[in-house]
């Protein structure tokens, strides 16, 4: 499942193979992804972050964003 907060952040809780095809379609680079601590993407605008949603990502707090990265 694709979760994403209010900054923005965009994640998997199943798996990073997950993340990237959703990005894909979702038209961002994959240049842009950030596998820090806890690999995700920013998705930076108000019309994407609603783009996500409506393709399906849920709306979730950043604390249940790291609870899903630290349970991979």
């Amino acid at each position: 499942m694709m979760l994403i907060d209010n900054k923005g952040h965009l994640v998997s809780d199943e798996s990073e193979d997950e993340l990237h095809k959703f990005v894909f379609k979702l038209g961002l680079k994959r240049e842009w992804y950030q596998n820090k601590r806890l690999p995700h993407y920013d998705v930076t605008t108000k019309h994407m972050r609603n783009k996500a949603q409506n393709m399906g990502a849920i709306f979730v707090s950043s604390k249940e964003i790291v609870k899903a990265l630290i349970s991979l």
